[in-house]
Parts: structure tokens; sequence; C-alpha cells
């Protein structure tokens, strides 16, 4: 049975969702910059801070500004989803469109679960000398954003006119290099969330091993390091050669070409953060940048199915 489908979009949920999308970035960007000065447990209690919406010295203290405004800018988003999912209930005709928004909404949910674990199960407010609990949450904490971003970067994209127009067949070998693409970015995203939440990042590289290969830490800090940076060259080639496929298909130069300025912008960020171990901004936009390439690359994947017209079915 296939579903009624419109033929130009709905402007008042493009725009709703666009604006949450844009504030997801937001988002993303003080939890990466929290993380990245170490902040995360500038609050020892959840969801409130030290008992208050508004804490002592939040707005003067780097790590509880960092934190806090982390936490109040999940709030909007987490209020933003719930908006998006009342108005596809009354709006949106399209079944599967309406399950994205409500998906969006657990992930969103569970994206402010996973945070306030890593909290609470933390060594300092549970004791102890290990800390695995809390990493494992933050490494989910982490990898969850990216699926929420990617998600309603979707969810954008059925509301857009390059979703709405789309019609032309698009080969499977091009969406199976899509698919695998996606896959080896993901991979890299959680090696990155592994390094990152779990302290594992050795940053420095010596002169004898240059960019590639670490030249510090051993056993598991060394082989995630390594893993996070064979995988990224390995997932670059790989996005780079689906935008050729898309570029030799015709597709229009935004959807490819923006996959081409991504990864390239994302590889010299990789390298900046090398040769800058020090400096939270590159780090933190380097994650961000991470996460416009993931989920530009799951609606390029998304568009490409679209086209063969599977989208249309209930």
């Amino acid at each position: 049975m296939r579903e009624p489908d419109r033929t130009t979009p709905n402007r008042r949920l493009f725009g709703l969702c666009l604006f949450a999308l844009l504030w997801s970035i937001l988002v993303l960007q003080a939890g990466g910059f929290t993380t990245s000065i170490h902040a995360g447990m500038a609050f020892l209690d959840w969801p409130l801070s030290n008992g208050s919406v508004n804490p002592p010295g939040w707005l003067t203290e780097i790590d509880k500004f960092a934190e806090h405004s982390h936490r109040l800018a999940a709030t909007v988003l987490g209020l933003l989803a719930i908006a998006i999912a009342l108005a596809h209930t009354v709006l949106e005709p399209r079944r599967y469109v309406r399950r994205a928004a409500y998906g969006l909404v657990t992930l969103v949910v569970l994206q402010g679960g996973l945070g306030g674990l890593r909290v609470l199960l933390d060594k300092l407010n549970i004791g102890g000398d290990g800390n695995f609990k809390a990493v494992a949450f933050a490494v989910g904490h982490a990898v969850n954003a990216q699926l929420t971003i990617a998600l309603l970067a979707f969810i954008v994209l059925t509301h857009s006119l390059a979703w709405h127009q789309a019609g032309k067949c698009t080969p499977s070998s091009v969406r199976r290099g899509g698919i695998a693409a996606t896959l080896l970015v993901f991979s890299v995203i959680l090696a990155g969330a592994i390094m990152r939440q779990g302290h594992f990042t050795a940053w420095v590289s010596g002169p004898q091993e240059g960019l590639f290969i670490p030249s510090i830490g051993t056993g598991i800090v060394w082989w995630i390091n390594f893993l996070h940076r064979s995988g990224a060259v390995l997932a670059g080639l790989a996005v780079l050669g689906f935008a050729v496929q898309l570029a030799r298909r015709r597709f229009p130069l935004l959807r490819w070409a923006s996959l081409v300025a991504l990864v390239t912008f994302q590889v010299l960020l990789g390298i900046l953060s090398i040769q800058l171990p020090h400096n939270p901004h590159v780090r933190t936009v380097h994650l961000v940048v991470g996460a416009a390439l993931f989920s530009t690359l799951c609606a390029a994947v998304a568009l490409t199915f679209r086209q063969e017209g599977r989208f249309a079915e209930a």
C-alpha cells in the first residue's frame, strides 16, 4: 500500500525541523567543548546543577558554564523534539516520516538518560578506583548524539524540495557504496568517542612516525588511536568514492561536493588536532564537522533510496 505523498514540502514542518537541527549542532558543540576541557563533572548531581537551574558560578567559571549551558541547551532540544513529534502527528500524512519524528523523541530521551547516568555513576559519586561505568555511558551518550543529529537531518530532508522532486533511479552499486562509507564513518566516530571519553587520546606523534602512527601510549590506548586514524583514512576514501559515484550519476553539485568538502575539512582538522593537542576548540570543531559529515552522508544515502521509490511505501 502506498501512502499519499506531497509534491511540495510543508514549509512549517521544514522550518521547525531545520531550526531543531541547527540547535542540535549547538548542543553538540557545547557537549564537545565540555568534554574537551574535562568539565563533564563540574556538577555532581543531575538533572539539576548543584540542585538548581541557575547554580552559582556557572556564568563566571568556564567548567561550570560549559556543563550547565550544555544541559540547558539539551533541555530545549528535548522540547523541540516533542514539538516536532506533535506537529507531525497533526500535519504529516506520510507514515515513515511520522515514525522518524517519534524515533527522534526516543533518541533524545535516551540521550538525556545516558548523560545522566554518565554523571550519577561516575566514581566521584559512587567511589572506587575505576570509572568504567561512567565512561561506557559517556561513549553511548557521544555516539547517540551523532545518531540523533543524523535522524533529525533525515527528517529535514523529507521536507525539502530535493526529496519531493526525486525520481531518478539509482543503481544498487551506488547505494552499497554509500552504505559502506556510512558504516566506516560510524566506526571512526565510535573509536573517536572511546578516545575522547576514555581519555585515550595520544595526540602527539613523533617525527619518525608522522601523523598516521601514534608515538605515545601502549596497549589499548595505542590501538584505539591507531584504529581511529587508520579508519579515518579508509572512511575518507570511501566517502570520496561515493561522491564520485554521485557525480557520475549527475546528481546536483551540492549533494556530492558537500561530502568532498566536509571530508577534506575533517581530515585537516584531525591533523590540526594532533599538532595542537592543548587546544580544545580545534577538537570541538573536529567533533562538530564529523557530525555534519555523518549526517550529510546519511541523508545522501537516504536520497538514493528515495530515488528508487522505496520510501513511498507504507
